[in-house]
């Protein structure tokens, strides 16, 4: 009998020492796996690492977006990310038209959702004599340019005209672009296209791409430009010490990371404006939403707000809408959790990423698409969402007009975010910086002027599709508006638990054991 209870003891102290430890919390859920976009990619991943403490696991891999829709009707994840909907024309880089996008995702029915709204900004590296130009002005014409490769210096005098501020170098401007499918190179090109067709059409046709109009683009034309492939590769090359007159065209957090200037890109009214968040929500106020939800951006390049930032869209999500394989209900819960998650308290870090959070009247078309979700959970009452425009207002409303300064004409007195630390001259900023900051290394994260850090570390490395791809998440420092996780506790106390239980199931006997012995 006592050496029953032994064992029975013994199972109880294993299984009171391991079940904590091994065992997955009652609240887990199915992990999904999503991939596409870079240019919400800091966001995304954000938002995975906090939903992670409530046990929603969300793997997603920023492969660009045309890799996340492949994947997404080749089966291999269960959502992905994209700043362009399937086409039934996706085209190369010669403009030959090579998949029907449309044709070959018919068996997965989907819906787009929008995830975040954001700029498109022109992240640069420009010093001259040792100082670091944080206050660079460019037209929608002068982008247009340099990209398609008609100006090739910095001291081009159209540039020198709406930067009377700098003394610009006699220095080669070198412009970075994707090498992947990517949904910015679509971005741009789409912009580049709608306000100077001209120059954007002699381009695609100078480089192979025989297409009038010229259409936007995945797929950047130029095959002799200067190309690194995701948003990271861009990022990090403009922002190497040693690649001084580099250009390229990113979403705006990628910039903050780095803690590197963008330009100022003028608008309709006549203003040069950075891509912050309320003036991309201010942009947006004037994207025209198909009933796919989504966007149509003229409106949004000819905005007449002078708070305007024209290069501004939203990215979406494309999530389905049945449990066509890979998905499941099961996943269709993980998923609805987490797009609630991103919608209402994930837009509060929005801003700090480099993003703008989403208006109420897209949360409430988001929370309708939700509800198609196979396996969904109920989203809130928009009421109860802790959206920032919800709860504070919108912030078309809170954004103030720009500085005299910003018109065109005007000698720029104030500098471009994200760079602290400014030099000055005689009390005013002269939107010039010393280049030994920490912003200076090759794709080292830095501060954004009165905003949180966040860095980026790599944490495991992984497949999807069956391809191997490093996981990386954006964690910012600083509060996150998730509910506590509950943490496992300690080994220790497990153990100490473990011989208390034992000691008072044995004890007993083996003391009795022992005085009896002791008199006899």
């Amino acid at each position: 009998m006592r050496k029953l209870l032994a064992r029975f003891g013994l199972l109880a102290l294993i299984a009171s020492v391991l079940i904590p430890i091994t065992g997955a919390p009652a609240y887990a859920l199915v992990s999904i796996d999503g991939a596409g976009s870079t240019w919400s990619q800091i966001a995304l991943q954000q938002w995975a690492a906090d939903v992670a403490r409530q046990g929603i696991s969300v793997n997603y891999q920023g492969v660009g977006s045309t890799s996340g829709r492949v994947f997404y009707y080749q089966d291999q994840v269960d959502f992905a990310a994209s700043e362009i909907p399937f086409t039934s024309a996706y085209r190369d880089a010669t403009g030959s038209v090579i998949t029907d996008e449309i044709s070959l995702a018919k068996h997965r029915p989907y819906a787009y959702m929008p995830d975040v709204a954001g700029g498109t900004s022109f992240m640069y590296h420009l010093d001259i004599n040792g100082q670091r130009v944080t206050s660079l002005r460019l037209t929608p014409l002068e982008l247009t340019k340099i990209f398609t490769g008609v100006t090739t210096n910095w001291n081009d005098p159209e540039i020198a005209r709406d930067n009377p501020q700098l003394h610009l170098p006699n220095l080669p401007i070198r412009p970075v672009v994707r090498s992947d499918g990517s949904g910015t190179t679509a971005q741009f090109t789409a912009f580049m296209a709608a306000q100077e067709p001209a120059l954007y059409n002699a381009f695609c046709a100078r480089v192979g791409l025989d297409v009038t109009p010229c259409p936007s683009v995945s797929l950047w034309p130029d095959v002799n430009a200067v190309s690194q492939q995701l948003s990271d590769g861009v990022a990090n090359y403009v922002a190497a010490p040693y690649n001084n007159g580099t250009i390229t065209y990113v979403e705006y957090g990628y910039a903050k990371q780095r803690g590197f200037p963008v330009a100022s890109v003028l608008n309709q009214a006549g203003y040069f404006t950075q891509p912050t968040a309320g003036n991309v929500a201010v942009a947006l106020l004037r994207a025209t939403l198909n009933p796919d939800l989504t966007q149509n951006l003229l409106g949004v390049y000819n905005n007449p707000d002078p708070r305007t930032y024209p290069v501004s869209s939203y990215s979406y999500l494309i999530v389905p809408t049945t449990t066509a394989a890979p998905f499941t209900a099961a996943k269709g819960t993980t998923l609805s959790k987490f797009i609630v998650y991103l919608e209402c308290a994930g837009q509060q870090e929005a801003a700090e990423l480099g993003y703008s959070p989403l208006p109420p009247n897209l949360v409430q078309d988001v929370f309708n698409v939700v509800d198609k979700i196979p396996g969904h959970v109920a989203p809130p009452a928009l009421s109860d969402c802790d959206n920032p425009t919800i709860k504070g207002g919108t912030l078309d409303n809170r954004t103030p007009p720009p500085a005299p300064s910003d018109k065109e004409g005007a000698t720029p007195t104030t500098v471009a975010p994200p760079v602290a630390n400014l030099t000055t001259n005689g009390g005013e900023e002269t939107g010039i910086q010393p280049v030994n900051t920490p912003a200076a290394g090759s794709g080292a994260t830095g501060n954004a002027k009165g905003a949180k850090a966040a860095t980026t570390s790599t944490l495991a490395s992984g497949t999807v599709g069956g391809q191997p791809i490093a996981q990386t998440y954006a964690v910012a420092n600083g509060p996150v508006q998730v509910p506590p996780a509950r943490e496992p506790l300690p080994l220790l106390l497990y153990v100490v638990a473990g011989a208390v239980a034992l000691i008072v199931i044995f004890g007993p006997p083996t003391l009795s054991i022992y005085l009896k012995r002791r008199r006899a």
